[in-house]
């Protein structure tokens, strides 16, 4: 009867646990894109958890790397890449997959090639990126700021420096993923309280086997 009640007890909280990570993340799961990010940045903080798109055009480089965590537990490494926006001014931007990294770095290189006169064009399509919009972490706005001052990029001299960041180190999948992995802590639970209410319905059929190794 204990281990009946243990199992109801283990199963109702698997629900509750699952049902609250998926209702928090419900947009992320099942949510389309909600704005751009020109729509979203001026009240960045309405678009919580939800799906922003922009597309890159020109990158002026890395000015950060961290380590991309979720609710202080470390899951990967970030980047932190300054683009150059279509209307000329600058935002933050952060991925984690070797193939953004990659694309970014080559539209940094692609870029500097058209401010310095070798090309007439940037040479690279463009491409549309997914995330999510938050404030930057304080030491990866410290080196957006220094990276700033370094490019002589400043608000006195008619550029729009934009802080919101775009996160784009997560992907439905991950959050879908996340919520699996959620899920499957009671389930390791209900799977301990049934194997251990059978050991004890045995050990109650049969008490002799309490003299038994192991």
């Amino acid at each position: 009867m204990k281990g009946t009640v243990r199992l109801a007890v283990v199963s109702v909280l698997c629900l509750l646990l699952f049902g609250t990570c998926t209702f928090f993340l419900r947009n992320l799961i099942f949510g389309g894109v909600k704005a751009t990010y020109e729509e979203a940045e001026p009240n960045y903080s309405e678009y919580n958890d939800q799906w922003i798109s922009y597309e890159v055009i020109a990158c002026l480089g890395c000015y950060a790397e961290g380590t991309e965590s979720y609710n202080f537990i470390p899951t990967g490494h970030e980047y932190y890449y300054m683009v150059w926006m279509v209307d000329g001014s600058v935002m933050p931007l952060s991925v984690s997959k070797k193939a953004d990294r990659e694309y970014l770095d080559a539209l940094t290189d692609a870029t500097y090639d058209y401010v310095d006169g070798k090309t007439d064009m940037i040479e690279m399509e463009p491409r549309t990126f997914l995330g999510t919009v938050k404030t930057q972490e304080s030491e990866a706005n410290q080196y957006y700021r220094e990276a700033l001052t370094y490019l002589e990029i400043s608000e006195a001299d008619g550029w729009v420096v934009r802080n919101v960041l775009l996160d784009c180190t997560k992907t439905r999948a991950s959050y879908i993923l996340l919520c699996g992995g959620v899920m499957m802590i009671p389930v390791i639970g209900i799977a301990v309280t049934i194997v251990t209410a059978k050991k004890e319905k045995r050990k109650r059929d049969n008490p002799t086997m309490d003299y038994l190794p192991h």
